[in-house]
């Protein structure tokens, strides 16, 4: 018999040789139980040994039959599949006859890839810089990120065009690989601005603001994917995703909305600007501009900008001037922004047919006093946003108003979510910007040839460093471009995020990001979902 069973399981492919037995021992064990069941009973007459023979029958077929849903179609559920990848013992289990499907960024580069040796394994070429939005993929630490997304579809055990009954098909034949994946991530951007945050706790975002594409999705500190444990416990939190789980107040970029609800109220005042500051209301502390400390560590007094008009203050970055603007704007036209903005609400840069991955959402309270706004409108207060949200409103501003979804999938459909301001609004703020670079707190950023328009920001935080902010587009009258950097506890945007910026922005250019007019006719046209089905 043993013999028989070896010259049949050698004729046919292992997979479909179990599987037919599989049906034989299913048809053996059918006719022993009905053999049991209509047996002549010890005691004639007596249905209680009948009844108790067909119980016992019923209830092994339906611990059987259950046992048969992970024998038969366990192979369709992805919690199956790692189970018996990290504890089956056989040299050839089952769950491991499919190797993982790789993942490319956008130029066909392997990001992610399985290891021919081990079909737990998975090589990641690039280390720490893609730790955190690819994840990881390890038999003790589990599976993270992109990698947890898309987990059954790279393990090719259930693509998204296959129906429930071909995964539980006994005869269907599964390939010797899983699908690929392409993300729109560039891995030399990805890599550069990895590089330039140089270990410190920060994020760097480049998007393309017509559809939302993001080159590059870097948190820092990175940690080694191969080897993922250690990066839970370390102090510095090198596993925590700050670029989409990271809360911060804005700081000054949250002039750039501020700016924005005004001229879209057609409201462009002049405001005087003293030194001493501007009180919203009683029992309120005075808000001032930051040279007016400046000057107190001198001994010295700041007399203040005097009078200002927005494009002035913007180029300042006068606190004085845009806390007065946001009390002017009122909490009507506050709320109704925060509402187009979706800061309370988490972003969604990438979906699966089961899940998605989104950022946490961000707070912008409900406000009913002017007052209140004073703090609001400088970006300070109760405020908070994920560097992905800062990202996204910079991109809406690059792209006429139109605030586009996040994506990281190169077959997912451009998706608009929002209009923040008309076109003619989002020209105005664009200048604004740039005179910021031109002359103002980023002119360390006034690159020639890019007309980059950019905004520094500088948040205060409780018992430490101020966290330094630069967010920024390019060129200025069809943007096609956005970087955003934040560097925690960093002290002045001006002098700690704008330098990663500016570097980041180099770099985009040399391969062809800002400029080149190939370019610019890849990012007006839309890109088709290909690939998998939505």
């Amino acid at each position: 018999m043993s013999e028989w069973l070896h010259k049949f399981m050698t004729i046919l492919p292992e997979e479909d040789g179990v599987r037919v037995l599989k049906i034989i021992f299913l048809f053996f064990f059918g006719i022993v139980a009905l053999v049991i069941l209509f047996a002549p009973s010890p005691a004639p007459g007596k249905m209680t040994y009948r009844m108790l023979r067909a119980g016992i029958v019923v209830l092994f077929l339906a611990v059987l039959g259950y046992q048969m849903t992970w024998q038969i179609g366990g192979f369709s559920r992805s919690d199956f599949v790692r189970y018996m990848r990290r504890y089956d013992k056989r040299p050839t289990p089952v769950a491991r006859q499919i190797m993982r499907g790789p993942i490319f960024d956008c130029r066909g580069l392997v990001v992610a890839a399985p290891r021919a040796d081990d079909m737990w394994g998975r090589r990641y070429p690039y280390g720490n810089a893609f730790a955190h939005p690819i994840g990881y993929y390890h038999p003790r630490c589990g599976i993270t990120g992109i990698e947890l997304l898309y987990d059954s579809y790279l393990n090719g055990y259930l693509q998204e065009e296959d129906t429930l009954e071909k995964a539980k098909d006994l005869f269907k034949r599964r390939p010797e690989e899983g699908p690929s994946l392409t993300l729109t991530l560039d891995a030399r951007l990805q890599e550069t601005a990895f590089d330039l945050l140089r270990g410190r706790k920060g994020v760097v975002i480049m998007m393309r603001p017509m559809t939302g594409t993001i080159l590059a999705l870097v948190s820092s500190p990175g940690f080694n994917p191969h080897d993922p444990g250690p990066a839970s416990i370390e102090e510095n939190m090198p596993a925590f995703n700050r670029a989409t789980q990271g809360l911060y107040p804005p700081g000054s970029l949250f002039k750039i909305v501020i700016a924005t609800t005004a001229l879209m109220e057609k409201r462009s005042p002049i405001f005087s600007c003293p030194g001493m500051g501007y009180v919203a209301a009683d029992n309120t502390p005075p808000i001032r501009d930051s040279e007016y400390y400046s000057c107190e560590r001198r001994g010295a007094i700041w007399p203040g900008w005097g009078n200002l008009n927005m494009r002035e203050a913007m180029t300042h970055s006068s606190n004085v001037y845009f806390s007065q603007l946001g009390v002017a704007c009122g909490p009507e036209a506050f709320n109704a922004m925060m509402k187009r903005l979706h800061i309370n609400e988490p972003l969604i840069y990438m979906k699966s047919v089961d899940d998605s991955l989104k950022t946490v959402a961000g707070n912008a309270p409900v406000v009913r006093y002017r007052s209140k706004l004073a703090m609001l409108a400088i970006g300070q207060g109760e405020i908070l946003m994920t560097p992905l949200h800062v990202a996204a409103m910079t991109a809406a501003i690059a792209n006429d108003g139109d605030l586009m979804a996040p994506r990281v999938d190169m077959a997912e459909t451009v998706k608009k979510l929002d209009t923040l301001c008309s076109a003619g609004v989002a020209q105005q703020v664009r200048s604004m910007m740039r005179q910021v670079v031109i002359s103002g707190t980023g002119k360390a950023c006034n690159l020639p040839g890019l007309e980059v328009c950019g905004k520094t920001g500088t948040a205060q935080v409780p018992n430490g460093e101020d966290h330094a902010w630069f967010t920024c587009m390019a060129p200025e009258k069809h943007p096609n471009i956005v970087v955003t950097v934040l560097i925690e506890n960093g002290g002045f945007g001006s002098a700690a995020a704008l330098p990663v910026a500016k570097e980041v922005l180099l770099a985009a250019d040399r391969l062809g990001y800002v400029r080149k007019p190939e370019v610019m006719k890849i990012l007006k046209s839309t890109p088709p979902s290909v690939g998998r089905k939505k």
